[in-house]
């Protein structure tokens, strides 16, 4: 059995921990990115969230500009179970790569 990390790494994604985000510390646990332009990123946020035993993610499109300054952002799915979250991105991977 994969852990959901090693799922996202499969898939194309790049695990990491950010410090930042538009100058400002974060309190991510988990974070997953995936560039699909050189501006463009799907990004998998993972927070714990009381009441829950596992994370909670969201899942979203962001662009950016050449200064890092986040110009578009597009939300598939917030607040979801990993079960969730890993059937929301291959789905959406399934669709660009179908067009």
């Amino acid at each position: 059995m994969f852990s959901l990390t090693e799922r996202f790494k499969n898939l194309g994604f790049i695990v990491g921990v950010p410090e930042l985000r538009e100058g400002r510390f974060t309190k991510l646990q988990q974070v997953y990115v995936k560039d699909l332009t050189k501006h463009t990123s799907l990004i998998i946020e993972g927070f714990k969230k009381k009441g829950y035993s596992t994370y909670r993610y969201t899942f979203y499109k962001a662009t950016y500009i050449k200064d890092g300054l986040k110009i578009n952002e597009k939300v598939y799915v917030e607040d979801a179970s990993p079960k969730e979250v890993l059937r929301k991105v291959t789905s959406f991977l399934s669709y660009i790569e179908r067009r």
